[in-house]
């Protein structure tokens, strides 16, 4: 309607412009005395407003389309936007029983998986445990085979007795663990006599024990407390120098000897169940 309105308003402007006679033409010429407008101004009148009705009808056409199109998109746009309205609509109002059930169906799922992997954990930890019983039972087994190998029951211990390899006391005490013992210690006569008839006359053997810590307290390596059993030659514990604090097995006696000094000796077995 706009347009239209503003076409009429030109058109008007356009016949008052042609209507209006040049300095050098003459007035009576173009001057439409309006005593009878139909009949004295009609083809005047026609003839300056007839390319505007051209131009109006041309397009008049093309606005009715034009408006027509614009009326359907904005019905089309208006459908769309409802149609989202009403999804939005939908989205909010499952929303909450959506995000429950999600809830639920994720602490569900996390709840079982940590079921689960205790489940798996529980058996590892069997297995791990049963694997770790059986090593131990292969390594009791393994130190039982090595000490019946060496280690002879004498007396009331199982010991080894070194006739080939001559050490001092801190070499001899590392070999008998490596064996799986420790340097022999004496609990009584009993055992000292039975120990002493399998030593070589005139040969000296070393045992573990020593003063080391003090001087004349005499302490057994196997179980860190005073030794059980002495039998000293005549005359010692005699110190003629001060290297002098093992105690060796000599002819059926006891004397302080070297640490430093090497010798033969004797091992016994940590385990004395064999």
């Amino acid at each position: 309607m706009f347009q239209l309105n503003a076409l009429f308003f030109y058109a008007t402007i356009a016949i008052v412009l042609n209507a209006i006679p040049s300095g050098s033409e003459d007035p009576s010429r173009f001057v439409c005395r309006l005593q009878d407008p139909p009949n004295q101004c009609g083809e005047f009148c026609l003839t300056a407003l007839m390319p505007l009705i051209d131009h109006i009808a041309k397009h008049q056409e093309q606005w009715k389309t034009c408006n027509l199109d614009n009326g359907l998109t904005k019905a089309k746009l208006e459908e769309i936007q409802g149609r989202q309205t009403d999804i939005r609509k939908q989205i909010e109002s499952q929303e909450p029983s959506l995000t429950k059930s999600w809830k639920k169906i994720i602490s569900e799922d996390i709840g079982d998986r940590i079921n689960r992997m205790e489940s798996k954990q529980l058996k590892m930890e069997g297995l791990l445990s049963g694997i770790q019983e059986a090593v131990t039972s292969i390594k009791n087994d393994i130190r039982r085979w090595r000490i019946s190998q060496k280690f002879k029951l004498i007396g009331s211990k199982y010991l080894y007795i070194e006739n080939d390899f001559k050490a001092n006391w801190t070499t001899a005490l590392s070999a008998c663990k490596q064996m799986g013992g420790n340097l022999a210690s004496i609990s009584d006569g009993d055992d000292f006599n039975a120990i002493v008839s399998k030593l070589n006359q005139n040969e000296s053997y070393k045992i573990g024990i020593n003063d080391l810590a003090e001087k004349y307290v005499f302490i057994s390596v196997s179980s860190g407390k005073k030794a059980p059993f002495l039998k000293w030659k005549p005359g010692e514990p005699r110190y003629n120098h001060e290297d002098q604090r093992c105690v060796t097995i000599h002819n059926g006696g006891m004397w302080v000897d070297g640490c430093t000094a090497f010798h033969k000796f004797i091992c016994e077995a940590d385990d004395n169940t064999l």
